[in-house]
């Protein structure tokens, strides 16, 4: 390998590992070329069999944006990004093709978990192209929060499946002591998510969570949220269901989970 190799390969590694979730952005719209050029570097993402399940919505009206910014939960960024997409997984173009052909549409549990892993892999590399390209993104979950209102506010067709919305902007330059600066959050332990042959006992997996629990908690203190660490929150989020609609939703999209 090369030096120049070499030195792109680090750049690269080096911009992934430095990742953040931004939410505070300069009031200034995204340029359509710049958009077109990381949605085209997006299209080169893995998708199963080439079928490219996958469509992204950009929402420009302001009006929209406000509503969606309640919809989601009252996230500021979703009004105030430079950009605002909704990821969705794509089907439809699939029916269309089968439509005119005259032949049946299968449609199963395996189809609907295509559809997702192709959205979130384009989603993914959408995401590092327009960081390579100077600006600051932030996933949004909370679209599925009131996914029915969203879909009636969007007019959006069978089988499209709006999956979560992606903010993208050029980062608002915030001194440190400003609380919505982001900074790059701890993640488990390598040993935690990668094993060799076999998943490990749950005593070591246990062990490789009590290690990252204290660096949470450091990361936390560092922030003035004393007394949090990882586990913690984890248990806290999944003591109820979230989102239990979702499935009514999707099923009357066009999905199937048989």
């Amino acid at each position: 390998m090369t030096s120049d190799s070499n030195d792109l390969s680090e750049q690269i590694l080096d911009q992934l590992g430095t990742h953040t979730s931004h939410r505070a952005f300069e009031p200034v719209e995204l340029d359509d070329q710049l958009v077109r050029r990381a949605v085209t570097a997006a299209q080169t993402a893995s998708t199963s069999s080439h079928i490219q399940a996958y469509s992204m919505l950009r929402i420009r009206d302001r009006e929209t944006r406000e509503k969606l910014a309640e919809l989601t939960g009252g996230q500021a960024q979703v009004a105030k990004a430079g950009a605002f997409f909704v990821i969705c997984g794509e089907v439809r173009r699939h029916h269309l093709a089968a439509q005119r052909a005259g032949q049946p549409m299968a449609r199963n549990l395996e189809s609907f978990l295509v559809a997702t892993i192709d959205a979130s892999l384009f989603a993914e590399k959408l995401a590092i192209a327009f960081e390579a390209l100077g600006q600051g993104i932030c996933y949004i979950g909370g679209l599925r929060s009131k996914i029915a209102d969203v879909d009636a506010l969007l007019e959006l067709p069978q089988h499209v499946f709006p999956l979560f919305g992606l903010c993208v902007g050029e980062p608002l330059d915030l001194p440190e002591s400003d609380p919505r600066k982001p900074v790059p959050k701890p993640r488990l332990p390598v040993e935690a998510v990668l094993f060799d042959e076999r998943y490990p006992t749950d005593e070591a997996m246990l062990t490789l969570m009590d290690r990252h629990d204290v660096e949470m908690a450091e990361h936390y203190n560092q922030r003035g949220r004393h007394g949090h660490n990882w586990t913690g929150g984890l248990v806290r989020r999944q003591a109820k269901a979230m989102r239990a609609d979702l499935a009514a939703y999707y099923l009357a999209k066009g999905a199937r989970f048989e």
